[in-house]
């Protein structure tokens, strides 16, 4: 062997060492990026269950209220019904989700 063959086999070496050295910084990067990365879409998860429609939960609180005012009414006047006034809410007036939609207006 030659010394331009050692000097080649050398240098060879220290560019495969060089693009080794700059993979294993690269996973390590990944590894961080994608660490965050789990962390945002964890917290963009959680804001998302945080927002989710309150509609069936007032739907639901109505229909309880509704529920233990036929039942205290039956209690106070013996089973007889009283006459009731048209309601003013917002249960039960057709439109989006049991709420009714305004003209020019997208909803809530």
């Amino acid at each position: 062997m030659g010394a331009a063959t050692v000097f080649t086999l050398i240098g060879v070496a220290i560019i495969v060492a060089a693009i080794a050295l700059y993979l294993i910084n690269i996973c390590f990067i990944l590894n961080h990026v994608s660490f965050t990365v789990g962390t945002v879409i964890i917290g963009v998860k959680a804001i998302a269950q945080a927002c989710e429609p309150l509609a069936p939960v007032i739907r639901d609180i109505a229909n309880n209220i509704a529920s233990i005012d036929d039942d205290l009414e039956a209690l106070v006047t013996g089973g007889e019904g009283r006459p009731r006034k048209e309601s003013r809410s917002l249960v039960g007036l057709g439109g989006v989700g049991g709420y009714r939609v305004l003209p020019a207006t997208r909803g809530w």
